[in-house]
C-alpha cells in the first residue's frame, strides 16, 4: 500500500538502507548485498547489473581485493519521485547522499568521494531499492 510510508518514514527507512549497505560493503558480504540489492538495477563507474542473476558475480568481482575499506555517508536527501510530467509517483522515492570511502591497509587513507543516487519503492511498511547509482567525484587512484 503506497500510503503506508510518509516522507519522514521514507527518510528514516532510506537512511537504514544506506547504512545497511555501507556495513555490508565494509564487510564485503556478498550474500547480504545480494539479499539487499539483488533485485535492483545497480550502476557503478566500473559497471553494474540489471538482472538479479548477475548480482552475485558483480559483488564478488567488486569486492575481490583483500584490502579493507570503510564507508561514511552524509548529506542524505529523500524526496518523492516525480515523473517527467511533474506528477508524484505514489510510494516511490528518490534519494541522494554523499559518501567517503577510506582504504584501510596500514592506516586509513581517504580514497574516494562520491555520491549515491537511489530510487526506492514502498513494499508494505518498508522500502525496497529499485535502482542504485554510485558515482565518484574524486578518487585517489
Amino acid at each position: 500500500m503506497a500510503a503506508a510510508v510518509n516522507g519522514a518514514e521514507a527518510r528514516h527507512l532510506t537512511a537504514n538502507v544506506l547504512h545497511t549497505y555501507t556495513e555490508v560493503a565494509d564487510r564485503k558480504d556478498v550474500d547480504a548485498a545480494v539479499a539487499l540489492l539483488g533485485r535492483a538495477v545497480v550502476r557503478f563507474p566500473t559497471g553494474g547489473y540489471e538482472r538479479p542473476e548477475d548480482a552475485r558475480g558483480w559483488w564478488e568481482q567488486l569486492w575481490g581485493s583483500p584490502v579493507a575499506h570503510r564507508h561514511d555517508v552524509t548529506n542524505l536527501v529523500v524526496r518523492p519521485l516525480v515523473d517527467p510530467t511533474d506528477h508524484i509517483q505514489d510510494g516511490t522515492w528518490r534519494a541522494e547522499a554523499h559518501y567517503q570511502r577510506w582504504m584501510v591497509k596500514d592506516e586509513p587513507v581517504l580514497h574516494t568521494l562520491g555520491r549515491y543516487d537511489l530510487i526506492l519503492a514502498t513494499e508494505g511498511d518498508d522500502l525496497a531499492v529499485r535502482r542504485l547509482a554510485v558515482t565518484q567525484q574524486w578518487s585517489r587512484g
